[in-house]
């Protein structure tokens, strides 16, 4: 499920080397930003509660709602790419961003009840008005999975250029659990919703995307591997997971690709499906469980070096580590927006509806387990900066 991770995985949370002080000017930016997306997101979260379909209006209310949603995640998409370090956290920035995520969770509950909505309309709206409502539903589904993906990516990369971490530790670990909170309580509405809708649609088999999936899966498993096989070390863990970052950076880059061209596909085209790309898809989010294990070996590694490794290479290894972090949560996301856009994609879905939720759950359940591997490497790197003061 896309609202996975969905990921609003909060993941890296700092820059260690020197960095000046946001100008006030900049941080009333940011908050203006900020507020101006809980506004845009309250006005869509209205507009939800206000859909009441019916046999004769069914596809131009969620059409429209859709559209709200794909603009929100466009001004969130555009805040995010325009922040810029250094930056300092408050309380109304931290505010600002469990309101996004429970305004997300809203987006998701609402869009269950439209579903729910949909599936008594069966019996009585016409075939080829139902079939544009379907599709309508699983894009607004989509776009809502989206968006709380793209709303922890933003509030990851505020994290990572914030220089005041140890002044803000309980609040920011705060935040961190009601984000992760929201985000589980999402995905299982946005679960629930593709399970109402799929009981809507029929069943017809073929290919699409194989190649590149299992291609990603073989490269996901040579770098878990790799990952695996790392022995830290206080004298040479600095390189060891500067490297470690690099190949998790080059990989996420690879994932983003394959997102990106179906996103781009999903504009012009349909896709037909059989259970081989679900079940490569699931291999992925099941690989996302090896990285993340890695990652909490380097989490017990870190801790029980911390006391014999300098302040300047402890730093930089925990950067590295919280980029690592970082990049795995946003590979979560795209992961499981690449199961959304297949299925929003799919003019005749091409498997038994049980296949496609065992996906779904499978993806859910793996998901879960590294946002919690990823929320202890963040609460060990918040403790270790305040105890060694770096």
């Amino acid at each position: 499920m896309s609202a996975s991770i969905r990921t609003g995985l909060l993941a890296t949370l700092f820059l260690l080397a020197g960095v000046g002080l946001q100008p006030g000017t900049a941080l009333a930016a940011l908050a203006e930003d900020l507020q101006n997306l809980v506004v845009q997101a309250q006005g869509l979260d209205t507009q939800l509660k206000a859909i009441s379909l019916a046999s004769d209006s069914v596809c131009g209310p969620l059409v429209q709602a859709d559209q709200a949603a794909h603009a929100l995640v466009n001004s969130i998409s555009q805040v995010n790419d325009n922040l810029a370090a250094p930056l300092q956290m408050d309380d109304e920035t931290l505010t600002a961003l469990e309101t996004l995520s429970a305004l997300n969770t809203s987006l998701a509950n609402e869009s269950l009840r439209l579903s729910v909505d949909l599936g008594g309309l069966s019996s009585t709206t016409q075939a080829i008005t139902l079939k544009d409502g379907i599709v309508a539903m699983l894009q607004l589904s989509d776009d809502i999975g989206a968006m709380a993906d793209r709303i922890g990516e933003m509030a990851d990369k505020i994290l990572v250029m914030s220089d005041n971490i140890g002044l803000m530790a309980d609040r920011i670990i705060l935040t961190q659990q009601i984000q992760n909170q929201n985000i589980l309580v999402t995905q299982q509405s946005m679960l629930q919703t593709q399970t109402n809708i799929l009981t809507l649609v029929s069943v017809v088999e073929t290919d699409t995307y194989n190649l590149t999936l299992e291609q990603l899966v073989v490269d996901g498993q040579l770098l878990a591997a790799r990952m695996a096989a790392v022995v830290l070390s206080p004298w040479t863990m600095k390189t060891q997971l500067s490297t470690v970052a690099t190949d998790v950076h080059a990989y996420l880059d690879k994932v983003k690709t394959a997102q990106a061209t179906m996103l781009q596909d999903s504009t012009a085209s349909t896709a037909y499906l059989n259970t081989t790309p679900l079940l490569n898809l699931g291999n992925l989010s099941t690989m996302l469980t090896s990285l993340a294990s890695a990652l909490d070996g380097y989490v017990l590694a870190i801790d029980s070096l911390d006391a014999m490794t300098s302040s300047t290479t402890l730093s930089a290894s925990l950067k590295s580590m919280l980029q690592i972090s970082a990049d795995i949560g946003i590979m979560a996301n795209r992961i499981l927006e690449m199961g959304d856009l297949t299925l929003a994609m799919a003019d005749n879905i091409g498997m038994t509806a049980d296949q496609i939720l065992a996906t779904q759950q499978l993806q859910s359940v793996n998901v879960a387990a590294t946002q919690g591997s990823i929320l202890a490497a963040q609460e060990l790197a918040i403790a270790i900066i305040v105890a060694r003061n770096l």
